[in-house]
């Protein structure tokens, strides 16, 4: 009579019942509230990745702020610039948005 598998089911048995006890079945939520005339911005409100400085100026107008890395520019080191809007930022490798990045 063979006993091992028995014990080997009731062992697992045993230890699936301990791991159970031990997760914390606790659920909490948050509550978000916005301001009555709060507006929610998402990616689609963003520029996309691939469009030119001049697209991005034309539909968003003239950033608040202009960051523009500095160094040697060379093929593995190109220029990142960023653009700060009210509500995002915008990142460009060259003269192409690479990022859009919605800001708190």
């Amino acid at each position: 009579m063979n006993t091992k598998p028995h014990f080997l089911k009731l062992a697992f048995m045993a230890t699936l019942a301990v791991s159970a006890q031990m997760i914390p079945m606790n659920a909490h939520a948050d509550i978000l509230r916005l301001a009555p005339n709060a507006q929610v911005l998402t990616k689609a409100n963003t520029p996309k990745h691939g469009e030119s400085m001049r697209i991005v100026s034309k539909k968003f107008g003239t950033p608040q702020r202009v960051k523009t890395s500095k160094g040697k520019v060379t093929k593995r080191n190109p220029k990142i610039t960023r653009w700060d809007y009210p509500s995002f930022s915008v990142f460009f490798e060259n003269s192409h948005v690479i990022h859009s990045v919605i800001r708190r």
